[in-house]
C-alpha cells in the first residue's frame, strides 16, 4: 500500500496521458478545482513521446506551448496534383508531448486536492455508491467516478468496420538548409499506397530539422523494416536528402472504427479518450476531438454540481447520428478498396475550399454543406459503401 496518499477520492483518472491530464487540467480551471483528484499512470511523463497536430480557428487552451503553426500546408495527391493550401481561418498547430507535460503536471501539482501516483492499474470495478481502481501500489477508492482512459475495446466484432491508422516519424537534422519553416505538407501521396491508404506528412522545425512521418490506413501492421525503409526512400527520393541524422523517433497505433464504445460501463465509471470514443472514426484524429469532449464533460459535472443533482449521463457530446454514418461509409469504401484512397482526399481538397474541408473533417458542417462536399467524389463506390454499412448492420 502507498502510505503517502489518501485511498479515497472524488475523482480518480486512470490513465495520466493526453486525455486523462486534459480532463485534469479542465477540473483544474473549472467549478470542481477543490474536488479531491487522483491521477494513476504507470509512467512518468516527462519524454517527448507524442506529436499531436491539429487545426483550428483561434487560440488553443495551450497555445503558449504551441511548437509550430502554420497558415497555409502542401498537398501532393493522385495523378500528380499538388497544391499549396490556404487554410484561411484556421492554423494548423503542432503540439510536442514534452511540452505538454512539462506545461500541464507542474500546474496540477500546485493544486493540494490533485495527487499523482504511479502505478500499474489491475483492474477498475464499481458499485452503485462508489468506485474502486486496483493498483499494485494498492487500493483506491473514487465517491463520484473514475475517467476509464486505459480500458480500450478490442475492435474485432464482424459486424462493424475496423481499420489502424500506424505510423512511424523520424525527426532528422541536416547539415545543410533543406525545409522551408513555412511550408510543412500535410499529405504527401506520392508513395506507393499498396492498395491502401499510405502518405507522409512533414512538418518542419527549421530550414536543417523536421519531423517526417509516414502513416498507414489499414487494417494490418507492418514490420519495423518496412516504415523504416519507406522513411528513407521518401527522404532520398522525394525530398532529395542524401545526408541526416535521426534525432527522434515516434510510433503509434489508433484504431479507426465504427463499433459502439460502452462510455460509461457503470454508474461511477465514465471513460475517456480512446476508450471512450473520441476518436473520429474514418480519420483516426482525436486530439481535437478530446479537448471538446473534455470541455463538455466538465461543464455538465459543474452543472450536475451546481443543481445539487447526480450527473446523468448520457454521452450527449457524442458525434451525431448522420456524422457516424459518413465514417462508416467511407470506412467501408477504403477497407473494401472501392476507390483508392488518396484519390477520395485528391478531389476533396482539389473541388473544395481547403477550410471547408477542415470543417466537414471536424464535423463542423451542415447536411447540405456535408452532401456538397460529398459531390466531390464518384457517387457510386460510395453508394456502394453505404450499401455495405446497412448490410452490416442487418446481419
Amino acid at each position: 500500500m502507498n502510505q503517502n496518499l489518501p485511498n479515497t477520492y472524488q475523482y480518480i483518472i486512470a490513465g495520466g496521458g493526453m486525455a486523462g491530464l486534459s480532463l485534469a487540467f479542465y477540473l483544474n480551471k473549472s467549478l470542481l478545482k477543490n474536488e479531491s483528484i487522483l491521477i494513476i499512470d504507470r509512467d512518468v511523463k516527462q519524454a517527448n513521446d507524442h506529436t499531436w497536430c491539429f487545426w483550428e480557428q483561434g487560440n488553443s487552451p495551450f497555445e503558449e506551448i504551441i511548437y509550430r503553426k502554420w497558415k497555409g500546408l502542401w498537398f501532393y495527391g493522385h495523378q500528380d496534383f499538388a497544391s499549396f493550401l490556404n487554410i484561411e481561418e484556421y492554423s494548423y498547430k503542432m503540439l510536442r508531448g514534452e511540452d505538454f507535460y512539462q506545461y500541464l503536471i507542474p500546474q496540477l501539482k500546485k493544486n493540494p486536492n490533485i495527487n499523482f501516483l504511479q502505478a500499474e492499474i489491475e483492474y477498475i470495478e464499481s458499485t452503485a455508491d462508489e468506485a474502486t481502481v486496483m493498483t499494485n501500489q494498492g487500493i483506491f477508492k473514487a465517491k463520484a467516478f473514475v475517467f476509464d482512459s486505459i480500458t480500450v475495446s478490442k475492435f474485432n466484432q464482424a459486424k462493424y468496420h475496423n481499420m489502424l491508422q500506424h505510423f512511424k516519424g523520424w525527426v532528422i537534422e541536416t547539415s545543410q538548409a533543406s525545409f522551408k519553416p513555412e511550408e510543412p505538407t500535410l499529405f504527401d501521396f506520392r508513395i506507393k499506397q499498396q492498395n491502401e491508404c499510405r502518405f507522409v506528412y512533414v512538418l518542419p522545425h527549421s530550414e536543417k530539422k523536421a519531423l517526417i512521418e509516414f502513416t498507414i490506413f489499414s487494417d494490418n501492421l507492418l514490420d519495423e523494416a518496412s516504415y523504416n525503409d519507406t522513411l528513407k526512400q521518401y527522404i532520398q527520393e522525394i525530398l532529395k536528402i542524401e545526408n541526416y541524422q535521426i534525432t527522434e523517433i515516434e510510433s503509434g497505433v489508433i484504431p479507426m472504427s465504427d463499433e459502439p464504445q460502452v462510455i460509461s460501463p457503470s454508474p461511477k465509471v465514465i471513460r475517456i479518450g480512446t476508450a471512450g470514443g473520441y476518436v473520429k472514426a474514418s480519420t483516426g484524429y482525436s486530439f481535437q476531438r478530446t479537448q471538446r469532449f473534455l470541455q463538455q464533460l466538465v461543464k455538465d459535472l459543474e452543472v450536475a454540481k451546481s443543481k445539487n443533482i447526480p450527473l446523468t449521463f448520457k454521452g450527449n457530446f457524442r458525434t451525431s447520428t448522420w456524422k457516424a454514418l459518413l465514417d462508416s461509409v467511407l470506412l467501408n469504401v477504403m477497407l473494401h478498396k472501392r476507390m483508392p484512397a488518396d484519390e477520395i482526399f485528391t478531389k476533396l481538397f482539389q473541388y473544395n475550399r481547403p477550410a471547408d474541408v477542415l470543417k466537414f473533417l471536424d464535423e463542423d458542417t451542415s447536411v447540405l454543406k456535408d452532401i456538397s462536399i460529398m459531390q466531390s467524389v464518384p457517387s457510386f463506390p460510395f453508394i456502394l459503401g453505404l450499401k455495405g454499412v446497412i448490410l452490416s448492420k442487418l446481419y
